[in-house]
């Protein structure tokens, strides 16, 4: 029995007294708000909630009780003496107390918001004078939780385990107890406040990660906990909406994200195939960039070349992303990067619509690929937020026998492109039509490696090693159109061929500009012909690619989306936005730098392409576009903050 006093044995018992006391108030949280809840929640999808919520759990009790975990392992004999573990006791038990607190109260603040609250609420009622009163008008009201709140303060104070054994350890065995201790706790710890694990994820996990364990968008607030919610949003700056105009009817004049049904529509009842290549920037592409290197300039990408001779692009395409997290909202749901990636904002937690879930109306399936392991880059929970009825990864075409399980693997990131896009056209023929899908590729991507059996076809060429694994990628492009041209439903298909992001792998002084950094291949390719070809004047953008589809096939209800129907748009009036290194508004031949209030800069970046000449405050075009601009940066924070992005919610 002495063991069971030994530090690391207490260190764990007590830990998993703090997981007890988050579950408890995870279920008070659904008990409190049932009234909102019963109608999408069942013992199975709770169980999910309860699962996913582990993770955000663990990721708050590892960061909060951070510092009293280093303390109780440190090797240092006098923390184990009786008034050092007392103050450790009281330290575990007064973050844990606090940390129960503030999730039983959020379970009342919870229905004004229906999100867990953030880091925002303290600038929030910052300037309320009477908030001591509110919260004493809601204890009086809620004094079943003060009992609870009580209660499990009570089961801390009872329950800690304090060590007993370590002070009459010899010395050799004290101080190699301890390192093992914290050796084994720290990678666990680490772990924990990842919310994964240190070999398969890239990031930490964000709130937004909390939608792969949600039904709907307002069960990620059972997923989630409140000390988590708060943690991840400390360093962040609320998100203040600009009042540039005053009156809603003045603001939608000049720019609105409603997109109404046009009254002459045709209804097409296709399937679309929507592929956001990794790092597939316009520099790559030879047949966008003819007039490179004096006509001499191939590129890396004979195959999109052919499929644009057959496709439909314009004359500038730009990407509203600078880092691959951006994509998804972009090109599915039309939602630009505004200042940070909008899938680690809080916002990400809103209802959203998206082309899976506005083609859902129509009876459409849905399906999201990506060939690393679930859960990476947090896009099997965006694209369960945004309604793809399923998603297939690294676990799902590892369990088809069909195909090469692990050996495909590339060793560092995913599934290699060309066996993923086979099992992606295998999958497609197998779903129910009409269908939507989206294949997120990741082969040309950093340590830039090629499959064995293709490293003598595609050696080094080029500056970068980037530009063979673009060459990979290219071939297995090939070969996925090579099959799905055998597929019964390819000839009812539109495809639309897009990049991630913009390279960093940059040869050309043309593509080291502000515009140049985000130019990027999109086009749309309809086997069947009717849907025009070739390249039109203008600007697309990846917001654009979801209100094109929805206005071609002929889709019979309003949504909202921040792009624009590139085929019901004047080419004059086509325009692009993005938000990396610093807010810009492309439209006609001139692009606008903005900083938050006023325009800052001004160039006409078509034919002054490295963009050297300023021409701010030279214009005419400058005061309508920074009328625009101002608009659209309104009206995108003005939703996002009121939770009012899908027509159904009015």
């Amino acid at each position: 029995m002495k063991y069971l006093s030994r530090i690391p044995f207490c260190v764990a018992c007590n830990l998993l007294l703090a997981f007890l006391c988050y579950t408890i108030c995870r279920v008070e949280f659904l008990l409190e708000n049932w009234s909102i809840f019963q109608g999408s929640t069942t013992w199975a999808s709770f169980v999910e909630n309860c699962r996913g919520g582990l993770l955000f759990d663990a990721s708050a009790i590892f960061y909060t009780n951070s510092l009293w975990l280093v303390l109780m392992l440190l090797p240092l004999r006098w923390l184990q003496k009786p008034t050092a573990q007392a103050i450790l006791k009281w330290l575990f038990v007064v973050v844990n107390g606090f940390c129960v607190v503030i999730n039983l109260m959020d379970s009342v603040y919870f229905p004004f918001t229906q999100q867990r609250t953030t880091a925002f609420v303290f600038d929030e009622f910052q300037n309320e004078g009477n908030l001591l009163t509110i919260i004493g008008v809601e204890v009086v009201r809620h004094w079943y939780l003060v009992l609870l709140a009580a209660v499990l303060i009570y089961a801390l104070i009872k329950g800690y385990r304090k060590s007993e054994g370590a002070t009459s350890q010899k010395a050799t065995a004290f101080y190699l107890t301890q390192t093992l201790s914290l050796l084994f706790f720290v990678p666990i710890a680490v772990c924990g406040m990842r919310g994964a694990s240190l070999f398969n994820s890239t990031r930490p996990i964000a709130i937004s990660n909390a939608h792969q364990f949600a039904a709907t968008p307002l069960q990620s607030g059972l997923v989630l906990n409140t000390p988590f919610a708060i943690l991840r949003t400390l360093n962040e700056k609320p998100m203040q909406v600009p009042t540039f105009f005053e009156t809603q009817a003045e603001l939608d004049s000049i720019y609105t994200p409603v997109h109404v049904p046009d009254s002459n529509r045709i209804e097409r009842r296709k399937n679309v195939v929507i592929l956001i290549v990794e790092s597939f920037a316009q520099e790559f592409v030879g047949a966008l960039n003819h007039h490179l290197d004096n006509g001499t300039y191939r590129g890396y990408t004979p195959f999109a070349d052919s499929l644009l001779t057959k496709s439909l692009t314009w004359q500038e395409t730009i990407s509203n992303s600078g880092f691959s997290i951006d994509a998804m909202p972009a090109v599915l749901a039309s939602i630009p990067r505004m200042d940070k990636p909008f899938v680690l904002t809080p916002f990400s937690l809103n209802t959203l619509n998206s082309i899976a879930s506005e083609l859902g109306h129509w009876g459409y399936s849905s399906a999201f690929f990506h060939g690393a392991p679930n859960g990476s880059m947090g896009f099997q929970a965006f694209a369960r937020s945004i309604g793809f009825d399923n998603y297939y990864g690294m676990t799902e075409y590892c369990q088809d026998k069909r195909f090469g399980g692990n050996e495909d693997f590339d060793g560092t990131w995913a599934i290699w492109d060309e066996p993923f896009l086979q099992y992606y056209c295998t999958n497609m023929s197998e779903m129910h039509e009409p269908f939507v899908t989206t294949v997120f590729t990741a082969s040309s991507h950093h340590p830039f490696h090629l499959p064995e059996a293709y490293r003598d076809t595609f050696p080094e060429e080029g500056k970068f090693p980037l530009h063979k694994c673009i060459r990979y990628t290219d071939h297995s492009l090939r070969r996925f159109f090579e099959s799905a041209s055998r597929q019964p439903w390819f000839k009812n298909t539109i495809f639309v061929l897009t990049a991630d992001h913009a390279s960093s792998r940059i040869t050309h002084d043309e593509y080291m500009t502000e515009v140049g950094l985000f130019r990027i291949p999109i086009l749309f390719y309809d086997p069947s012909g009717e849907m025009p070809r070739g390249t039109r004047p203008g600007i697309a953008q990846q917001i654009d690619i979801m209100p094109t589809l929805l206005g071609y096939l002929g889709y019979d209800r309003p949504y909202i989306a921040f792009g624009i129907d590139l085929l019901r748009t004047p080419p004059e009036q086509t325009w692009a936005f993005n938000w990396d290194h610093v807010p810009q508004y492309l439209q006609g031949d001139y692009v606008l730098h903005f900083d938050g209030e006023h325009a800052k800069a001004f160039y006409d970046y078509r034919h002054d392409r490295l963009m050297k000449q300023n021409l701010h405050g030279k214009c005419d075009e400058e005061p309508i576009m920074e009328q625009r601009i101002k608009a659209l940066v309104q009206s995108f924070m003005q939703r996002m903050k009121n939770n009012d992005m899908t027509i159904t919610n009015k």
